[in-house]
């Protein structure tokens, strides 16, 4: 399996754990504005931090996120560094 297809695959995967993580990071930007109270605060904290599902879900998350960077910059340089050679040989 070539990396483009693998990092699709993960992406797929992923996706809606870091929606979720994402989401619940711009909600917890008022958290000191008293917008919501403090079990709901709690709530999110939890569900962010992925401590409401499992302890360690947070760690597979995070190397799922660098797995995902990781990959995306060695397609986007190598994507360049075609264009580049191409680009060469044309003039």
């Amino acid at each position: 399996m070539n990396v483009r297809k693998f990092h699709r695959w993960v992406g797929v995967a992923f996706a809606p754990f870091f929606l979720i993580t994402a989401v619940t990071g711009i909600v917890l930007f008022w958290r000191k504005d008293d917008v919501y109270g403090e079990k709901t605060k709690d709530f999110l904290v939890g569900l962010h931090n992925w401590e409401i599902a499992a302890k360690y879900i947070g760690i597979a998350l995070a190397i799922g996120l660098i797995f995902m960077t990781l990959t995306g910059l060695k397609m986007f340089f190598r994507s360049n560094r075609k264009k580049s050679q191409e680009d060469g040989n044309v003039n």
